[in-house]
């Protein structure tokens, strides 16, 4: 071989080992930056979201491990003896943002569990990781749940939101003892939805990058992260209610939700309900709480652009804002969730 030629050969290796090292590098940043560390409620901090000085509940915290990170827990409604709830929350959220859930199901007998999945509020963690991690997690908690004499003999119920949605389904491959699952707003598998939103993202450099996010989750996460929520619900074959809201723009009704893989489900303990005008966050809402959070968008956005240095407090006291409102449950649907439960057990 001619020197300029092997010259060429050899620029042409090292420019697409460059380019590769490039890509890598940009696709664990992505990686990172989607999957970064999410912190609980601050104290003197206004939220909408319901926080622990708001409720009047007695917990107590739990610490179990997940790998090597320490995860932390909250047990509620310690001597209610119906069933235990384990609540898986979404991505970007903590457990405390589900305290209307965690109210409803005390206050009808259940005992509840929920945790703060790997980088999250009190759980170790430098990020979240991947949206693998979610199954990772609630595979721990179910196991320690089940190696705490205290929950013995309770029968156990899954509710996920999204990213805990995905979850609570795709744990049914891995055989545990499981009652019923409630999934909400969730999608069938990391792949589809990480390729559609990482699309919205970045538009046509995902292709680009997509063969190097793949070799990331696999690196972290192995066999875990081919797992399909499909997959899990007709493995374990016991009563799941699938929820989705047919205008969910995060977690669409017809490409990467459970809901639009629904003619892979042979599951025959399957309920499906589709929720109508209702969004991603507001899929246990209900419609008056929905209306409510539009106006109070809408409120606050005037009241910021009359003020410099709003202050949402200031805000929140002028208009008479309604923490109760602003979490109302959709009545109807929930107690329907309770009797599928409770049908279960």
């Amino acid at each position: 071989m001619k020197k300029p030629r092997l010259k060429r050969l050899i620029t042409g290796v090292v420019t697409l080992c460059l380019l590769a090292a490039g890509c890598t590098a940009l696709a664990y940043g992505i990686n990172s930056q989607v999957f970064g560390r999410v912190e609980g409620f601050r104290p003197g901090v206004f939220t909408t979201y319901f926080t622990w000085d708001d409720i009047d509940l007695e917990r107590r915290e739990v610490r179990f491990y997940s790998g090597r990170n320490g995860l932390q827990g909250f047990v509620y409604g310690m001597e209610n003896d119906k069933g235990l709830v384990v609540i898986s929350h979404g991505l970007g959220g903590t457990a405390d943002a589900y305290f209307s859930l965690i109210i409803f199901f005390v206050d009808r007998g259940w005992r509840v569990f929920a945790f703060n999945n790997t980088g999250v509020a009190g759980s170790e963690g430098r990020n979240m990781r991947g949206l693998s991690q979610s199954v990772i997690d609630l595979d721990a908690a179910l196991a320690f749940v089940e190696g705490m004499s205290e929950f013995d003999g309770l029968p156990v119920m899954l509710v996920g939101h999204s990213w805990g949605g995905y979850a609570v389904c795709a744990v049914l491959n891995f055989g545990r003892n499981v009652n019923a699952v409630v999934s909400a707003a969730a999608f069938n598998c990391p792949g589809e939805i990480f390729r559609e939103q990482g699309v919205r993202m970045v538009g046509g450099l995902f292709f680009l990058l997509s063969p190097h996010f793949w070799v990331i989750q696999r690196h972290l996460f192995g066999d875990v992260a081919r797992l399909t929520a499909i997959d899990g619900i007709n493995r374990a074959g016991v009563p799941v209610m699938i929820v989705q809201c047919r205008d969910d723009d995060l977690i669409r009704a017809t490409t990467t939700s459970i809901f639009a893989h629904r003619d892979r489900i042979t599951n025959p303990n399957v309920e499906i309900v589709l929720r109508e005008g209702i969004g991603h966050e507001f899929v246990f809402s209900s419609p008056e709480q929905r209306r409510y959070m539009e106006w109070v968008a809408s409120s606050w956005r005037g009241y910021r652009s009359r003020r410099e240095n709003a202050s949402m407090f200031s805000w929140a006291e002028e208009v008479g804002f309604c923490k109760v409102r602003a979490n109302e449950l959709d009545e109807e649907l929930m107690e329907r969730i309770h009797r599928f439960f409770y049908d279960a057990r």
